[in-house]
């Protein structure tokens, strides 16, 4: 099996674009966006040769939680359609809607499905746009392909896991959420996106962007930041946030700092809040210790 990085940069990809002899693997780009109210900005602007990835689409429909993993089927048959095989380097990237938010959910996806060839670009069209590269408004249609799934359940995590976590403590767990969100004080049954999960540690995913260059941090500063809130990445972790999007980004982070097996609790957040006890919900600054 061929090795790609997990994150590439503008120069990189300009440069296959322009040479395509240059990678050993077919080259699939995709433009990540959350929903289907942003395929209008795709049909207005993307990277030439880019196809529109649908986040909301590309779920389980059947779950009354946002974002969750689509059955490996509806996996198969999305990324088909896209043109991508098992032998395909996929290159994920976002709009100038947001910068590396969705697409390190897609290259997640990609890996717990078992198909390691995929890359995150850093920066994404913003930072292809601001180097001074072409965007176009044409798309392209692709011939479908045949894509075999492969799930990896070590990437993933569910409430089970996670309840089971309380007591077992196997891994740390590390939210993603703004800490307005995580240290949230109040009610959680009158504000519901506020709380965590008890023993969780609070790294906002914002924190792993240089806003100045809107790209992820540089491999020293992120190991800090896991340093700095409390994360030993010797040791086994899982992330979660909101809807299971931000998360990924953490996932990504611990990928280029060393720790390459990061699982992703799915629901998150969103599924958390509603199905764990009162007594599993913490909110404000303190908390109790058993």
């Amino acid at each position: 099996m061929r090795i790609v990085s997990a994150l590439v940069n503008v120069p990189w990809l300009a440069e296959r674009l322009a040479s395509p002899g240059l990678s050993p693997l077919p080259l699939r780009l995709l433009q990540c966006h959350r929903d289907q109210e942003s395929q209008t900005e795709y049909q207005q602007k993307h990277i030439p040769g880019a196809l529109f990835f649908n986040l909301q689409e590309c779920s389980d429909k059947s779950s009354p939680y946002r974002n969750m993993l689509p059955p490996i089927r509806q996996f198969e048959s999305y990324v088909g359609d896209l043109g991508v095989d098992n032998n395909t380097h996929v290159v994920v990237y976002d709009g100038t809607d947001s910068f590396l938010l969705a697409s390190p959910r897609v290259w997640w996806m990609f890996r717990a499905f078992g198909h390691p060839l995929v890359s995150v670009l850093n920066g994404g069209l913003d930072k292809w746009c601001e180097m001074g590269h072409p965007s176009t408004d044409k798309t392209q249609q692709v011939q479908k392909a045949k894509f075999s799934a492969s799930f990896n359940p070590s990437l993933v995590r569910n409430f089970r896991f996670m309840e089971e976590n309380l007591t077992q403590k196997s891994a740390q767990v590390v939210d993603s959420r703004p800490v307005s969100d995580f240290y949230g004080a109040g009610d959680p049954a009158s504000k519901p996106g506020v709380g965590r999960i008890p023993g969780s540690v609070n790294l906002p995913f914002e924190r792993l962007i240089d806003r100045e260059t809107k790209t992820m941090k540089s491999t020293e500063k992120l190991q800090e930041l896991f340093s700095g809130a409390g994360v030993d990445l010797s040791r086994p972790l899982v992330s979660t946030c909101r809807t299971g999007m931000k998360a990924c980004g953490i996932a990504l982070a611990g990928h280029l700092s060393g720790k390459e097996d990061i699982p992703v609790y799915d629901g998150s957040w969103s599924e958390w809040s509603k199905r764990a006890p009162p007594e599993n919900i913490v909110c404000g600054t303190h908390e109790k210790r058993g």
